[in-house]
Formats: structure tokens, C-alpha cells, sequence
């Protein structure tokens, strides 16, 4: 009796308890929807001329980015905050590689909510992203819902890679991940054959933000500009800047100049340049022009040298304007000018066990650049340099200690150290680490019954056989979980002449968790994870163009 009894105070309990969880369940909904769409409020639209493009508000006076490719070189550019609602603006920074720009608005725009940065680091593969925008004509936002299904880096630079239904014209768009921050903005690029659905990182993003407030604090400068150099039938020009920047020399009889030498596109604040094969005993006018990253140039005064007698021969033999850049953990760049064609020699050792190694050219040349690579991380090394003419003349120097920093940490994710393997080779010995160092690495991890993975066998074959031989380019694919007979079958079949290994264990592809099969890893030369590839390339010069430009950026 007193359970019947009890049964309607039961039913009231239920009933309150279940309006309590609905509205909980609304409240949390409309909050996580809320985070999920935080960058929806930080969109605006940027018009550059006839271009409508998407922006992005980045921080509350008045920054905002969207891709280079709508505002390079236009006229004008306004900011849209609502329908009617414009604001002037000016472009602080144009940063073409990365396909993004910094717009400044002008006036008396009201408050801003700048979107929430987040940090792309921490962004894994198959991770849940919208892609939030304007389509070009279409006044209302659009939500895209995808996953990150790749972290690449291309020429440097790091991007996501996201599997969104992104349109040709949504440059400029926000991705956020479920807690509403932004960790990537889709690049213009995105729709090139190879690049479809990337997005330049947030932390990129950064990058450039702070360059850009850089520049507009201070403007890029000529430090200072040293007297030219004469050398004969040949003058060597150096200059500083105030902040990294690209250098070039421009010259020619007239004030017009005409002439340019080969730009200097490593972002530096010293520069140097050796401008050649001029007439002897004639007047030259002469500037010096550098370009930093957002796009700013700065370009000296005009000035006039005269060159002296058709040969340098007669002149003390002498080394100048050396300079040790893009130190990385594993590698360094020395770099000096001669005043006669000489070869190029460094000899380099750690500062206390005294090891000396050396690298070489002997190609007579005016500017030496050195790469010295397989260096150890977070190491003291002593430097000298050495060249000598065509005459015999000998000049050396020894430069002042660098060191190089630590190591980056061990895991499968780019700028990440690739964790230790021992592979087999399919005569039984051991392919490890070692093996790699100081090499850079395109890696391919197959099945030998994925039919994909058969295509791109084939597509890598032809690489590496037409690959010029003698270069620090490794090439290899790893069969996962494999017998050796059965890879053996499968390179008599397909007629495959490239090295292939075994990792019987599936040791890197469990421990990497990689979701598909193939993969691709480029590796540097000190065995960091440069670039990495989900699936398969779509055909041969897809793969061959990727390898070239990767082995072309991290020389």
C-alpha cells in the first residue's frame, strides 16, 4: 500500500528531474554551439577593389587578416562589419608565401571580439574542425563541417589539412576546433592540385601578426650601406638592415640601372652581394633594395663607383663579409665573399672534444655559401674558413663559436625527432637511425595488399630512378607487418629497383598510429619530420614535384 501510495510523489520527482536534464541538455548545447561557432562573430568581409573576400578580426584595434591574393595590389580596401557598415583600411602586411594578409581599420569602428587564436601545435590528425566564411556573392556566413586529415608543411611553412567542402573563393575563412578556437585560415592556394583543403596553421598565423605589428612600429630600413668594393671588372656591395629582409643589387651605366643580381631570398639583416663581368674603367650608378616579409622594401640612395683595370689579378687576394646563418639544431649555413674566383673550404670541430670535420668546393667562385650538416644539437662548434684563388693565393680565417639548439622532441608529429626504428633489410641486416643521419628522407610506409600502395611503389620507382645520383636525398619504402617473401614476390612483380625494407612488428606505423595506409614521412637531415602525407599522391608528378620542392626547401 504505501508503495502505491508513494507512486504519484515518484512521478512528480521523475518528471521535474527529467525537465531539469532537458534543460541542462539545451544549456549545454547551446554553449558548445556556442564555442563551436566562436569565430562566426569575428568575421567580417574585405573588399579590395571588385574583389569580396572573407576577414577575420584578430585583435580589438582594428587587425584583421584574410588572404594575400584579394588585397595584393589593390587600390583600396574597406572592412564590412554588418551590411552598410564599412571602415577604411590599409594593408600593413602583404605575406605572399604564406597567402595571407594584415589589414589595418581606420575611423571610429565601434568595439571588436577578436577570434580566439588557439595554438596548431596541439591539432591532431582526424581531429573535429568547421571552416566558417563568406562564399563569393553570398552575404551570410557558411559552416563547413570536416576533420583534419593531415599536417603538412610545404616550402617551410606549416599548414592543416582539412577534408571541409571548401569552395574556390572561401580564402580567408576561419577553421576552429570544437572549443570555438581558430587554428587555421584557409589559404588561397587551397584548391591547387596537391594543396586542396589546406590551411595555414595558427600558429603561422602568429607569425605573421607579429611581423606585421613589427612593421608598422618600425619601418624597414638601410642601416648602414659600406663603401663599395673594386675589384677590377667586378665590385663587392654590402649592407644592413634593420630586421631580416631579402637583399638584391641594382645597377647599370644610367641612373635607370637595368641590371639586377640574383636575389638573396634567405631573409637576413646583413647582405652582400658580388656584382660581376663589368667594363673596365667605367662609371656604374649602383642601389641596394631589400624586401622583408610583410612585403616592405626599403631601397638605398643611388651612388656611383668606377671600376678599375680589366683584372683583379694585381690585387691583394682577401676574404670578406662572413657570416654563420640559419643555425638549426643538425645543420648551419657559413657563408663569405672573396675578391677573386677561389675555392671554398670549412673546417669545424666541437669546442671540446676537438673533432674536426671539413666541406669543400672547389669551384673558383666570389660568393661561398657552405652547408654544414649532421651536427649535434644543443653543441658548441668552432669554425674556420679557407680559400684559394686560381693564383695560389691562400687567405683563412677562424670565426667566432656558434651553437646550435637543442634537439627538437621525439614523436611522429611534424617538427618532431622520428623516434628510433630497426627495420630489416631483405638480406637480414639492419636498418636503423644511423642509417639516415644526415640525409634527407622521403619515406613510404605500404602493405603489400593495399592496391594503392602498389601505385604509389610504382610512382616512387621512377622517382628515385631518375633522381640525380650523388645528392643527400634518401628514398626508401617500409612494408609494415610483412613477410620477406611475400615483399620479394612483390618487387619481382612490379619491377621495383628502390630499397625496400621490413618492419615485421609494424613498429613506427602502431607507434606513430598512423590511420592509413600509405603514408609519407620527409625527413631533414637531422631525422625531423618536415612534412608528412595521409594516402596516396593522385599520380607521379604530384609525388616527384613534392620531393623536389622539399629537397629544394631544407638545403
Amino acid at each position: 500500500m504505501s508503495l502505491l501510495k508513494n507512486q504519484p510523489m515518484i512521478r512528480r520527482g521523475s518528471a521535474r528531474l527529467s525537465i531539469i536534464g532537458i534543460l541542462t541538455f539545451v544549456l549545454l548545447s547551446l554553449i558548445l554551439s556556442s564555442c563551436g561557432g566562436g569565430a562566426a562573430d569575428s568575421l567580417v568581409r574585405v573588399y579590395a577593389d571588385d574583389v569580396i573576400a572573407t576577414g577575420i578580426v584578430v585583435d580589438k584595434d582594428g587587425y584583421v587578416i584574410s588572404g594575400a591574393q584579394a588585397v595584393s595590389g589593390a587600390n583600396s580596401v574597406s572592412v564590412e562589419l554588418k551590411p552598410g557598415t564599412n571602415f577604411a583600411g590599409r594593408v600593413v602586411c602583404v605575406d605572399s608565401a604564406r597567402g595571407i594578409a594584415v589589414i589595418k581599420m581606420e575611423g571610429n569602428y565601434p568595439a571588436l571580439k577578436p577570434v580566439l587564436l588557439g595554438d596548431s601545435d596541439l591539432v591532431h590528425q582526424w581531429d573535429e574542425v568547421n571552416a566558417t566564411g563568406y562564399r563569393p556573392g553570398d552575404p551570410k556566413q557558411v559552416t563547413l563541417k570536416g576533420a583534419v586529415t593531415g599536417l603538412q608543411k610545404a616550402e617551410g611553412i606549416s599548414y592543416l589539412q582539412t577534408n571541409a567542402a571548401l569552395e574556390p573563393g572561401q580564402a580567408g575563412s576561419a577553421i576552429t576546433n570544437k572549443a570555438g578556437e581558430m587554428v587555421g585560415m584557409v589559404s588561397w592556394n587551397s584548391r591547387l592540385a596537391g594543396r586542396e583543403g589546406y590551411a595555414l596553421s595558427s600558429n603561422e598565423v602568429r607569425t605573421v601578426l607579429s611581423q606585421a605589428l613589427e612593421a608598422e612600429a618600425t619601418p624597414l630600413t638601410i642601416i648602414t650601406l659600406d663603401p663599395p668594393s673594386i675589384y677590377g671588372e667586378h665590385v663587392t656591395v654590402a649592407w644592413k638592415t634593420s630586421r631580416p629582409s631579402s637583399g638584391q643589387v641594382e645597377y647599370g651605366p644610367q641612373a635607370t640601372y637595368g641590371n639586377k643580381t640574383a636575389p638573396e631570398l634567405t631573409l637576413l639583416e646583413s647582405h652582400s652581394a658580388v656584382v660581376q663581368n663589368l667594363q673596365p674603367k667605367t662609371a656604374y650608378h649602383f642601389r641596394v633594395r631589400s624586401v622583408d616579409c610583410c612585403g616592405v622594401e626599403a631601397i638605398s640612395k643611388d651612388y656611383v663607383v668606377t671600376t678599375t683595370a680589366a683584372t683583379a689579378q694585381g690585387a691583394k687576394f682577401a676574404i670578406s663579409n662572413v657570416d654563420v646563418y640559419d643555425i638549426a639544431s643538425t645543420a648551419a649555413t657559413v657563408r663569405w665573399i672573396t675578391n677573386k674566383p677561389a675555392s671554398s673550404l670549412v673546417d669545424y670541430g666541437e669546442d671540446k672534444s676537438g673533432v674536426t670535420d671539413t666541406e669543400s668546393d672547389k669551384a673558383l667562385v666570389y660568393e661561398h655559401k657552405v652547408r654544414l650538416g649532421a651536427l649535434r644539437p644543443d653543441t658548441r662548434y668552432n669554425v674556420s674558413i679557407k680559400s684559394v684563388s686560381d693564383f695560389d693565393e691562400a687567405e683563412q680565417q677562424v670565426l667566432a663559436p656558434f651553437n646550435t639548439p637543442p634537439a627538437s622532441p621525439v614523436c611522429c608529429k611534424i617538427n618532431c625527432r622520428l623516434s628510433e626504428f630497426a627495420f630489416k633489410t631483405l638480406q637480414g641486416g639492419d636498418f636503423t637511425n644511423r642509417d639516415i643521419l644526415g640525409k634527407k628522407v622521403f619515406m613510404v610506409f605500404t602493405k603489400t595488399s593495399c592496391p594503392t600502395c602498389m601505385q604509389q611503389a610504382i610512382f616512387l620507382n621512377d622517382v628515385y630512378t631518375n633522381w640525380p645520383k650523388g645528392t643527400d636525398m634518401m628514398m626508401f619504402m617500409v612494408a609494415s607487418s610483412e613477410k620477406k617473401a611475400d615483399v620479394e614476390e612483390w618487387i619481382k612483380k612490379y619491377g621495383l629497383s628502390m630499397p625496400v625494407y621490413i618492419d615485421p612488428t609494424a613498429q613506427l606505423v602502431s607507434g606513430c598510429q598512423f590511420r592509413t595506409i600509405p603514408t609519407s614521412l620527409f625527413l631533414d637531415t637531422g631525422s625531423v619530420i618536415r612534412d608528412y602525407k595521409s594516402g596516396g599522391f593522385g599520380n607521379k608528378k604530384d609525388m616527384e614535384t613534392t620531393v623536389k620542392r622539399f629537397y629544394e626547401t631544407e638545403r
